[in-house]
């Protein structure tokens, strides 16, 4: 067995839960209603390019928690490519949104998952 393969099963799953969760939030703060009708005006256009952009990082999220759980007992390179993006896009959410200290709070919170996923999967590949 790997250093880090009980692990990051554990990360996996919290990226699941994670993700699901997050697409949840977002659905039920944006809405289950259609979109066609704001595509025609330039602002409610961008907004909806930023709720697809949630929605596929979110999908990520759990696409890379599912993958961490098959690989756990892998070396994988893919399982570390995943750490590191989702570990990334985490921080440039952390840096990009931090506007007031509830939300610095927040984002900070959201790095331990993906740091916790990444760490296991080098560990992995490492030994």
């Amino acid at each position: 067995m790997l250093k880090g393969s009980k692990h990051l099963r554990i990360a996996g799953m919290l990226e699941i839960v994670i993700g699901v969760l997050m697409l949840l939030f977002t659905w039920t703060l944006v809405g289950a209603g259609d979109f066609s009708a704001v595509l025609n005006e330039g602002a409610a256009s961008n907004a909806l390019m930023s709720i697809v952009i949630l929605y596929g990082f979110h999908i990520f999220e759990i696409l890379a928690g599912i993958i961490g759980i098959v690989c756990a007992n892998k070396k994988s390179a893919l399982t570390l490519v995943l750490g590191l993006a989702l570990f990334f896009i985490n921080l440039w959410e952390f840096f990009s949104y931090g506007t007031d200290v509830m939300q610095i709070v927040m984002h900070a919170i959201t790095l331990i998952v993906p740091y916790y996923y990444l760490h296991n999967a080098y560990r992995n590949f490492k030994g």
